[in-house]
């Protein structure tokens, strides 16, 4: 299994910090949004982690990509929930 480092906010893990327990599927989905980079691809260089504190902006996301965040975090839903509740479901930190 890869390791990843956050370029950006992702879950529990801050902008620099390795990101563990990706799945296959979500880790993938973080590279093509440039929210996380390979350990391996950056060994011996600074990450680029932008000026950080940047958050995955969750309005630009569809409600499949939401849900899939929380499944991942862990937090529980409803399906019939909207785009607004899913947001309003992560922690505000």
């Amino acid at each position: 299994m890869s390791k990843y480092i956050a370029k950006q906010s992702v879950g529990r893990s801050k902008t620099g910090e390795v990101v563990e327990g990706l799945t296959e599927k979500r880790a993938k989905f973080l590279l093509e949004q440039g929210a996380i980079v390979e350990a391996e691809a950056v060994e011996g260089e600074d990450v680029d982690t932008g000026e950080g504190g940047e958050v995955v902006e969750l309005d630009t996301l569809t409600n499949k990509e939401l849900k899939a965040l929380l499944d991942e975090e862990e937090i529980d839903y409803n399906d019939s929930d909207t785009k607004a509740e899913l947001i309003a479901r992560f922690p505000k930190d």
